[in-house]
């Protein structure tokens, strides 16, 4: 039998309850707000080594660490993502590049994204794409889709990050 426990909050209270653990300490099942839907963590799709045209890395977990801490701390503000389907644009990256976080958009309208929304499922690709090595954890690319028709994937950014820092609140 599998236990479940459910806490509902608004997506920047979720963010900041989430911000103060470790990026690597699960959490067992939570039910989220994502503009009205509730999404249970149980139901959020990730594919470890997706999507297939992005290039095939693995970084550090420490490299990840500050990008989806980045979008964690997001509180209100939004990122804007253009019309899709697969238009992606950069969250959330390292300044020298590397270790990133993009969010596309499945939807044929433009989408703004709360960025703690986006941590959240960044969190989920970090915890299940992630695994040990030469006793180091490593985290593979992956993507985490949410039931709103789009999408999250840590990848390589390549050397240009352009998301290093969230802009100013509006």
């Amino acid at each position: 039998m599998k236990a479940f426990t459910f806490v509902a909050f608004a997506s920047p209270i979720l963010a900041a309850a989430i911000k103060g653990r470790a990026l690597d300490q699960p959490i067992d099942s939570i039910t989220t707000s994502l503009n009205g839907t509730h999404v249970l963590d149980d139901d959020i799709r990730v594919l470890c080594g997706a999507p297939s045209d992005y290039p095939n890395t693995e970084f550090s977990a420490y490299d990840y660490s500050y990008p989806v801490g980045l979008l964690l701390s997001g509180g209100s503000r939004r990122i804007h993502v253009d019309a899709g389907p697969r238009k992606c644009k950069q969250a959330a990256c390292n300044a020298n590049g590397g270790a990133g976080v993009f969010i596309c958009n499945d939807q044929h309208n433009p989408i703004d994204v709360l960025y703690t929304d986006a941590g959240f499922f960044a969190q989920r690709v970090y915890e299940k794409c992630k695994h040990r090595r030469d006793g180091t954890d490593y985290v593979q690319k992956g993507q985490a889709f949410c039931p709103q028709n789009w999408n999250v994937i840590l990848a390589d950014v390549g050397k240009v990050c352009t998301a290093s820092t969230l802009p100013n609140s509006d």
